[in-house]
């Protein structure tokens, strides 16, 4: 790590004195309040330094200067903070690499440097500059939820509003599920110096048990909706949970997840005066209060809570102990949980009603500056925009064909004298054939000149070579299925079936054939 020296007043060398002090001599002398000597003594400050700073020389400051300028360090700001604004923040990594390409650019070669790549102490004196910018850990979101358009949110808040006429906050509700995992996570230890792994012993599995939960705009809860992976209820699951309900009609504000809607709850909700508003399509991150600000304190006071009860008990968590965590977690957050509720609807414009809130946060093209992008910076973020031009294609599946199946053959290959077919799972003479469910199509009189070969009659249950012609050449099949007329070529007779599968010798038909 670089080092971080900050210079002491009173220690021998240049600028012993206080920076403020010297604005306020300079201040008294513009105004004629002191003369410079009587300033220099008063403030404490050197005459030479006051004298050169009133008249504006020796601008520069003490000590190794800038690679930027001022101006060039304030293009960079703006630009760090529109990149941050469109979804796109940056890394240290890419601050670095921005200068050094700015720097190629304009011909600069900045000894200091390696390979013209600022290092970290660069980085560090710019974060110290420029205290408005700060680091944080930033979480991904997926291009479909960073394209949510401008107009589809302004379409929802124009609906909401139409919804939330003669209805108190109290009563707007927003729902949805999440799931409480077996796995209280991973937590830092105390351990040996040089140890490879920590682990400590604690029972853990995969499973998840999905919550259903509903908050109010003034912060109330509603009693969550269980919904365990059983057949049977059983004793105490249903019992010291959360019991609070909340009464009157209300407005349900939610996501559009297909298993959220059926036929019976809109009739019920339609008999009850209670409306539906349904998200846009990945806007949750946004518009969805309990996204927002109420799932994740809770999921911290639900591992905090699982923790303690893994310490103390071994295995996975009964059905019926699983109503008692979750009131405990959900009541460990005292106050806070109804703050956290008020807090999402506030943040998410809904209570109060306030769309800004949430359209400020959508850039567009009509609202975005770019005075302050560099040609450096536009097409970092065009690279980071744009990213790949489509997604990676998948393999082919591999398919493995079920017994009874057409198998493609070729009747060119004289190496093979043999055929192998898979059989169809009963024997040919037990197979049942209705005739009503088969038909054999007709065709023209010039398709049946092309048929040399085609015999004249044919039965239910015959196996026939069957021809499909493709773009660029015919495929032959031996086919026991439902086909036109105009696609058999001959027929063809199993030899021997042996072990469910029939065996044909087709070069010595075609002999026959021919003679």
């Amino acid at each position: 790590m670089p080092r971080k020296y900050k210079k002491k007043l009173g220690a021998y060398g240049k600028r012993n004195y206080n920076p403020q002090y010297l604005e306020r001599a300079l201040n008294a002398v513009r105004q004629k309040k002191y003369s410079m000597r009587r300033a220099s003594e008063f403030y404490g400050v050197p005459y030479t330094t006051l004298n050169h700073h009133f008249h504006n020389r020796h601008p520069l400051q003490y000590g190794g200067q800038p690679v930027l300028d001022r101006e060039c360090e304030n293009l960079l700001l703006n630009a760090l903070q529109t990149c941050a604004e469109w979804g796109f923040p940056l890394k240290p990594i890419n601050i670095r690499e921005i200068v050094q390409q700015f720097l190629n650019k304009r011909g600069i070669t900045e000894r200091r440097f390696q390979d013209n790549l600022p290092g970290e102490g660069w980085f560090n004196g710019f974060m110290a500059r420029h205290p408005e910018l700060t680091i944080k850990m930033a979480e991904n979101t997926k291009r479909v939820r960073a394209a949510v358009t401008y107009e589809s949110i302004e379409e929802y808040f124009r609906n909401l509003r139409d919804a939330m006429k003669d209805v108190p906050p109290q009563n707007c509700v927003n729902y949805d599920e999440t799931n409480f995992v077996d796995n209280p996570g991973a937590a830092k230890v105390v351990m040996k110096k040089g140890s490879k792994h920590a682990y400590r012993t604690l029972d853990t599995s995969k499973t998840s048990i999905t919550v259903m939960f509903a908050i109010a705009g003034n912060g109330a809860r509603l009693p969550p909706y269980v919904v365990y992976r059983a057949k049977h209820i059983y004793e105490g699951v249903d019992r010291r949970g959360i019991g609070r309900k909340l009464e009157g009609p209300k407005l349900l504000i939610g996501d559009n997840l297909k298993s959220h809607l059926t036929i019976d709850v809109i009739q019920e909700c339609e008999k009850n005066d209670i409306k539906f508003v349904l998200l846009p399509p990945n806007s949750t991150h946004m518009l969805q209060p309990l996204d927002v600000a109420y799932f994740r304190p809770l999921k911290g006071a639900w591992r905090k809570t699982l923790e303690e009860w893994k310490l103390k008990n071994k295995g996975v968590i009964p059905k019926t102990v699983f109503p008692t965590l979750l009131k405990k977690a959900v009541e460990s957050l005292g106050d806070r949980e109804g703050d956290n509720a008020r807090a999402g609807f506030k943040a998410c414009g809904i209570v109060p009603f306030n769309p800004e809130v949430v359209l400020k946060k959508i850039k567009t093209v009509d609202n975005a500056s770019e005075s302050s992008m560099t040609q450096v910076l536009v097409e970092h973020l065009h690279q980071l925009k744009t990213g790949p031009n489509e997604a990676p294609k998948r393999g082919k599946k591999k398919i493995k064909r079920p017994k009874g199946r057409k198998r493609q053959i070729s009747i060119s290959d004289e190496d093979e004298e043999f055929i192998d077919l898979e059989a169809l799972e009963t024997e040919q003479e037990n197979l049942e054939i209705n005739e009503d469910d088969y038909e054999i199509g007709n065709c023209s009189t010039d398709q049946e000149s092309e048929i040399s070969r085609q015999p004249d009659t044919l039965i239910l249950g015959d196996f026939v070579i069957t021809k499909y012609s493709t773009n660029k050449n015919h495929r032959f099949y031996i086919n026991e299925s439902v086909i036109n007329k105009t696609q058999i070529v001959r027929k063809v007779n199993s030899t021997q079936i042996k072990r469910g599968r029939h065996f044909f010798n087709l070069k010595e038909e075609e002999e026959l054939t021919l003679q």
